[in-house]
């Protein structure tokens, strides 16, 4: 397994790796409906135009199996939004892994990554929101997060509630 920095190349994988997620982890939690509705081919073209356009100060890094092949991404930069951005200087923005790459450790590296070449940057917090329900939120405060706050946010037609998940020293992520 190999953490790197992602490129344009690895747009196919990223999308991959998005869509498939999407599918697993928010079964239960968003209508399938729209989960099936969600193609590889539509997130190819979010990551096209995010790498033409990324948000400031952006990373992004994969994780590739031993042949090669993107089993997982992770990207953040800048904080997005206003809520509470008194606290919090820099977003994760997404981070994802194959299902059945999960538990291995990768996230954990993933996440990390992000937030050591944004501190590096010069930014000293780091947060993220997680739809209410997504088993990933133990991750999050096993690698350190704290529940900071909540809000309901619309996907497509459903309202559902996301809970932000935040550090306030960037450089204990991962710890």
């Amino acid at each position: 397994m190999k953490i790197r920095e992602a490129t344009a190349s690895d747009i196919d994988g990223i999308a991959f790796v998005h869509a498939a997620s999407w599918k697993t982890t928010y079964r239960g939690l968003i209508s399938d409906e729209f989960l099936d509705k969600i193609t590889v081919e539509v997130r190819r073209k979010l990551w096209i135009r995010n790498f033409e356009n990324p948000n400031k100060d952006e990373v992004m890094y994969v994780a590739e199996d031993g042949a090669g092949t993107i089993i997982g991404f992770a990207n953040g930069g800048t904080r997005r939004g206003s809520d509470l951005s008194d606290l919090y200087d820099a977003e994760l923005y997404a981070l994802y892994l194959l299902k059945e790459q999960q538990g291995k450790g990768l996230g954990r590296q993933l996440i990390r990554s992000v937030a050591q070449n944004l501190l590096e940057k010069n930014y000293s917090s780091f947060m993220t929101w997680v739809v209410t329900g997504n088993p990933a939120i133990h991750f999050y405060h096993k690698v350190g997060g704290q529940s900071v706050a909540t809000k309901e946010v619309k996907i497509r037609n459903e309202i559902v509630e996301e809970i932000m998940i935040g550090w306030r020293d960037i450089g204990t992520v991962g710890d």
